[in-house]
């Protein structure tokens, strides 16, 4: 994912030390503005680790042995939640929904109905591009007193996303989607209803416990060692976003997605969600094998896009828009998108069986 060149240089500079009185302000600053991106006025932990190790977080310290979760599986991400849970022992049913099916909420109800505690989701499935009603599950959720958790990784600052207001107690997220950022800080944020569990739950973890962070974090530290070029980094960014407005950078993500679409429809390709994010595009290839497409981008055009993986593997590839890509950067790729398959199209290519 392209970044800016500003915040590249910020990478190069020497890494603070951390247990300081200026990296304590920098901290509270970072603080402050990732509750803004979250829209909530509750607690975020920072991690120095993936979006997975967010998510394991969660597991681990709001789960209780006698939990009974629900985990809307719609693809690679939604199914992680299930083998956090099945690695940690703990009770899981799986709602699965079909690749880019969008969810039907009396099917959720019916399944929330089965002495379920809490339900895991994914704001947006990136393996599809599926994007979920998340204020619509959010009102039902309250209404049963269940515990919301949402895997927003790949939506916030790319797709509207209002926490607090959508009833979402716990929202996970990392540096390298719509913030723009190197891999490597996650996040936890929490609402009212997430901490007092919390204050229940004995923690299973040493490095993830939420409470030792909390607890630092009200002086501007954290337990353990973080990754401080990245916090400068990342620093920059929500300075950045508070300046532009988190709206104002859900619309550029917008105008992206909707512009590389319209120059889609051209194409012998199709799009795939029935409920698309603003974050990607995942693209089904019809009777063009996707991988074949991807490697075809990468070799003759040194065009860079996202394969699938499992069963969507040979369906569909996902095109970000996602970071400092230009109207330049979308044109080229959908001229060799369509150099691509006319090449793929070819009667010689249709009499030997086609792409397989």
């Amino acid at each position: 994912m392209p970044i800016p060149r500003h915040l590249l240089a910020l990478g190069n500079q020497q890494p603070p030390y951390s247990r300081t009185r200026e990296f304590s302000q920098l901290t509270y600053s970072i603080l402050e503005g990732l509750g803004y991106i979250f829209q909530t006025a509750g607690p975020v932990m920072l991690l120095t680790g993936s979006g997975t190790a967010a998510m394991e977080t969660v597991v681990l310290n709001f789960l209780e042995d006698d939990d009974n979760a629900l985990v809307l599986n719609a693809g690679t991400f939604g199914q992680r939640w299930c083998d956090l849970c099945t690695v940690h022992g703990l009770s899981h049913e799986s709602l699965r929904l079909e690749a880019g099916e969008d969810l039907d909420l009396d099917s959720l109800a019916t399944a929330l109905s089965n002495n379920v505690s809490i339900l895991f989701a994914t704001a947006h499935e990136t393996s599809t591009g599926e994007l979920f009603d998340l204020e619509a599950i959010g009102r039902l959720t309250r209404r049963l007193g269940i515990l919301f958790v949402v895997d927003a990784i790949s939506t916030v600052c790319a797709d509207h996303f209002l926490m607090d207001e959508w009833n979402i107690d716990v929202a996970v997220l990392s540096s390298q989607k719509g913030l723009a950022l190197p891999p490597g800080l996650a996040f936890v944020a929490m609402g009212d209803r997430a901490l007092d569990r919390l204050e229940n739950v004995q923690p299973r973890t040493l490095y993830f416990n939420v409470r030792e962070y909390l607890n630092d974090q009200k002086r501007g530290q954290v337990p353990f060692t973080p990754a401080t070029g990245l916090f400068l980094q990342l620093h920059q960014r929500l300075l950045d976003i508070t300046d532009m407005t988190l709206e104002r950078l859900i619309g550029q993500h917008q105008e992206k997605a909707h512009d590389f679409r319209e120059a889609l429809r051209a194409l012998p390709i199709d799009t795939l969600p029935t409920r698309p994010s603003n974050a990607i595009t995942a693209v089904t290839c019809g009777d063009f094998d996707a991988y074949e497409v991807v490697q075809a981008l990468r070799t003759d055009f040194g065009i860079e896009v996202a394969p699938n993986s499992g069963a969507l593997k040979h369906r569909v590839f996902r095109v970000s828009h996602m970071g400092e890509h230009s109207p330049e950067d979308s044109t080229s790729l959908i001229r060799a998108l369509a150099d691509i398959t006319a090449r793929l199209s070819r009667p010689e290519k249709a009499a030997t069986g086609g792409v397989s």
